[in-house]
């Protein structure tokens, strides 16, 4: 129900909200004066202690992190009441401002009561929630995989991400071209306030299913009691039912205190020496004899590849502790995506590379007399067999050409002595 006449009253409704007829209550933010975003509905609730618990936090309590970033994300400062579903006229909102819906188990769709002096047209948008733990989220631009503002001493130490950089500068080469030709259209229409809210909304899907938990879970201190602190005997008694309380945390505190520390440190001592020595390596492998000559890596595959694991490995850390950083903050916020995604596309080409190894290595070890009978056959149809009979149809009027027979002849016997020659000398070579 809206103040307004005319117009079209937009309500963005989450599949997975409750269908019941039971009465509750809509939770969710009020983009514009008829656009209606709904993050939650809670049941079995009274209206005046769903607003003053949105007053005072108590819905927000127990949150993993600071509930401004999302909100922040969102366009807000808080939730707010919107309405109510399958309540009575006696109990609906008196302020035309609420939405006052109605649900049915067997239909997707709930049912907005709308006084038809308003002359509004409905629009319910149904949207799926993304899951923040499988890292799902809605955006209007595709997710970049290149580093961004972010600077290394060495261009080449990763051939990889210098590709993604170039590709991503062709990309804004196109969209400035495009720009230019959006700039010569006849007419240009300024964007509607609708569209200039749609990357807020799109905030607003990836952020609501967080919320919607968060919402969920405090629900029963609307109306629970604070549960009442024990006595000393009833402590004891508490303590007491098994011993298992005392040995588990017993356990579990000699695993975090002395051992995950020792482990810790270990790790850490390895990962130091390791990198120590691939700093070495690394310096040798790009070590020049004069500034204009060329290093070993530049005249080696095998130097190159392993110059380019090493330089991996080594960046592997600062990719790990960048990712370690997402679990300061809700899983909702995408900026570090593009991080995981690279640091594991990075581990799984290694780990590719590990197993294609592995199994070509196999292979060839299983099987080392048929290889090299068929590598041998191989060499010989291309290096002696078709070699020698190429020279001696070149020794007789090749193609109908006329040749000086005796020098044809004598060059033909020539280098056909020096094929036997070198078929003699394969079986003593490596």
């Amino acid at each position: 129900m809206m103040v307004a006449v005319g117009g079209v009253l937009r309500v963005f409704w989450p599949s997975n909200a409750p269908r019941s007829k039971e009465e509750g209550i809509i939770l969710g933010w009020r983009n514009t004066e008829l656009d209606f975003f709904v993050v939650s509905i809670l049941q079995h609730v009274d209206l005046r202690k769903v607003d003053h618990a949105l007053r005072v936090g108590t819905l927000f309590r127990n949150s993993s992190h600071p509930l401004g970033q999302l909100l922040q994300l969102c366009g807000h400062s808080t939730l707010h009441i919107l309405g109510t579903t399958n309540a009575a006229p006696s109990k609906a909102p008196p302020d035309l401002n609420y939405l006052c819906a109605f649900t049915d188990p067997h239909n997707l769709f709930p049912r907005i009561y709308c006084p038809r002096d308003k002359c509004l047209t409905v629009q319910i948008i149904i949207f799926d929630r993304p899951s923040p733990k499988r890292m799902q989220y809605m955006s209007l631009k595709p997710i970049s995989l290149a580093l961004g503002s972010k600077t290394y001493a060495d261009d080449d130490a990763f051939p990889d991400l210098n590709v993604e950089v170039e590709a991503q500068n062709e990309r804004a080469r196109k969209a400035r071209l495009i720009n230019k030709l959006g700039l010569h259209t006849v007419v240009r229409l300024p964007p509607t306030q609708k569209e200039m809210l749609l990357p807020i909304i799109l905030n607003q899907i990836n952020c609501s299913s967080e919320l919607a938990q968060l919402l969920l879970k405090n629900i029963p201190l609307l109306g629970a009691r604070q549960k009442r602190v024990l006595s000393v005997g009833e402590r004891v008694v508490e303590s007491a039912t098994t011993l298992w309380d005392h040995v588990i945390p017993a356990m579990w505190h000699l695993v975090t205190v002395w051992l995950y520390p020792v482990m810790t440190r270990a790790f850490l001592v390895g990962l130091i020496c390791h990198r120590i020595v691939a700093e070495l390596i690394l310096r040798i492998l790009e070590w020049r004899l004069h500034p204009e000559s060329l290093a070993l890596k530049d005249i080696s595959a095998t130097a190159q590849q392993v110059d380019i694991r090493l330089q991996q490995f080594c960046y592997w850390p600062t990719q790990y502790l960048t990712l370690r950083q997402r679990k300061d903050e809700w899983e909702s916020i995408t900026d570090r995506h593009p991080e995981y995604i690279r640091f594991y596309n990075s581990l799984w080409l290694v780990a590719n590379d590990v197993i294609i190894g592995i199994a070509l290595g196999s292979y060839i070890i299983d099987n080392a007399e048929w290889v090299a009978f068929q590598i041998k056959n191989v060499l010989n149809g291309w290096t002696v067999d078709g070699l020698r009979n190429m020279i001696v149809w070149l020794t007789d009027a090749p193609a109908g050409l006329k040749l000086n027979n005796e020098l044809a002849i004598f060059l033909g016997a020539l280098f056909i002595w020096v094929i036997d020659y070198w078929k003699g000398m394969t079986p003593i070579l490596p």
